[in-house]
């Protein structure tokens, strides 16, 4: 089961996120939170190379969209074994782009003029992510329960693999020769 799923901006904003439980969802708004140590720790401080990153008994996975500016993250407890979140990630990261990608690029050609601009303040604008990621959930929530039931199935597929049967091979009856009896090594 996962903990916390996230789509934020590399500049920080988080235009989504979903906690699974009360307690994931306290510490993902703290500054101790899985998430938040990847951003300080691996993505700013680049002491990861790879797309795993371990904090505090939490397993955190990422993946970027580098044209838009986008991180999505998964974190969950590292004991479990969760198959499928290299899946989600990918799923996620293809059917979030397909469906807002003209919000988005919208969204970051806005952030883009902000820095240029000699006066933030006045040009600052007001991003109701809520009704731009409409429907989103939904399509969140499809995504995963899917990914879960495949794996589901896969390990009581693994779980249920037939045993093969002994097969004895009677075509040949059973030999009187005495010197075909057992043999014993002696060192």
């Amino acid at each position: 089961m996962l903990d916390h799923c996230s789509i934020s901006h590399k500049g920080g904003i988080v235009l989504w996120s979903r906690s699974f439980t009360p307690d994931a969802a306290q510490l993902a708004s703290s500054s101790a939170s899985p998430v938040n140590s990847l951003i300080r720790e691996a993505l700013i401080e680049g002491k990861t190379a790879d797309q795993k990153y371990e904090k505090d008994g939490y397993a955190v996975k990422w993946t970027f969209v580098n044209d838009l500016e986008l991180i999505f993250v998964v974190a969950y407890q590292r004991i479990l074994q969760l198959t499928y979140v290299d899946d989600l990630l990918n799923a996620l990261k293809h059917l979030f782009v397909k469906y807002f990608q003209p919000f988005l690029a919208a969204f970051v050609a806005s952030l883009h003029a902000l820095n240029s601009a000699k006066d933030v303040a006045s040009q600052a604008t007001s991003w109701d992510f809520g009704k731009a990621f409409e429907g989103w959930d939904t399509i969140f929530d499809k995504v995963l329960r899917g990914l879960e039931e495949k794996a589901a199935n896969e390990r009581k597929s693994r779980l249920k693999a037939p045993s093969r049967p002994v097969i004895e091979d009677s075509s040949t009856p059973p030999s009187d020769d005495q010197s075909t009896g057992t043999y014993h090594l002696y060192l």
